[in-house]
């Protein structure tokens, strides 16, 4: 079971109620997933054991090999003005607890535009040395900071800048990459989450999603090796979005491990042959309001489907 968030219910919450369903047909092994912000966090927590502790917009989860940092933002659109600082204190504040230990941010909620100067500011001296990776939207692992496609013109353009004022920002972040490392500027990743990947690739660490890194931690390859089933889930499926990032993800990885991968998810109805070019092999209808009763019942009817009652 490695499922996205399901209408009301969380990844663990939906994964627990599946594996209950399941529990009767095979045994049973839950991942939970999630793209960032509390919902990684209690993911991470599920899988590592571990607490969630949270003060406000920022959160942090001690996995046993690595202190976990996260920090929400206030959304924004072009605002030259907002930078990392928030993100950089509360980052140095909480790795001061834990000096031992190697760092992992999530930086999926960061929404100012400063290339992670703020977050450097305040937090490169605890960050040398520790900071592993990051965790940041699966669109952003490719993105530069600067160029046509980085974060600077098209955050920019979509806000209804002008040419120049977009040239100038840009220029402007080339000049801080430059300075940050040769080759920055233009690096995949650099411009994740407002250009704050160009202060993780500066540090050392590397840039993974939510449910890379979800799958990292839960050291998913040997199970999905072994699976003779994977069951992916979320609130809605369609043609255009294929079910999202997660689904996106556990279908690729369970083709990847060549086993059978199915989805439950409201939505319309899609044909077999739609579903096989998203890498599913069938789809379990739920409404968008299902309880977890539901998804256990659910659960059943896919059991008799593929296994017989042990």
């Amino acid at each position: 079971m490695a499922c996205d968030r399901i209408g009301a219910l969380s990844s663990t919450e939906a994964g627990a109620a599946l594996g209950r369903g399941l529990a009767d047909f095979a045994d049973v092994a839950v991942v939970p997933l999630a793209l960032g912000g509390l919902d990684l966090a209690e993911a991470i927590a599920t899988i590592a054991a571990a607490p969630v502790h949270s003060d406000g917009a920022g959160w942090w989860v001690q996995t046993g090999d690595a202190l976990v940092i996260g920090w929400r933002q206030e959304p924004r659109g072009w605002d030259p003005d907002a930078d990392t600082s928030d993100l950089g204190r509360w980052v140095a504040a909480v790795a001061a607890d834990a000096p031992e230990l190697p760092v992992h941010l999530d930086l999926t909620g960061v929404t100012a535009i400063d290339g992670g100067a703020g977050l450097l500011a305040h937090a490169a001296e605890p960050l040398a040395g520790r900071l592993e990776l990051a965790i940041v939207a699966g669109d952003d692992l490719v993105r530069p900071a600067t160029g046509l496609q980085g974060v600077v013109a098209t955050r920019g353009y979509a806000a209804g800048l002008a040419v120049g004022e977009v040239l100038a920002a840009d220029n402007a972040m080339q000049a801080y990459a430059d300075r940050l490392g040769a080759g920055l500027a233009t690096a995949a990743g650099g411009g994740a989450s407002g250009g704050a990947g160009l202060a993780v690739l500066h540090l050392g660490g590397r840039l993974l999603s939510g449910p890379q890194y979800c799958h990292f931690l839960a050291r998913m390859e040997p199970t999905l090796a072994a699976a003779d089933l994977v069951i992916t889930g979320c609130t809605a499926l369609s043609a255009l979005d294929r079910g999202g990032p997660v689904v996106a993800a556990v279908a690729e990885w369970a083709d990847h491990a060549q086993t059978p991968c199915v989805a439950l998810a409201g939505g319309q109805e899609l044909s077999r042959r739609e579903l096989r070019t998203f890498g599913l092999e069938g789809m379990y209808a739920v409404p968008v309001d299902v309880s977890a009763d539901a998804l256990t019942a659910t659960a059943v009817r896919v059991g008799r489907s593929w296994f017989a009652v042990r």
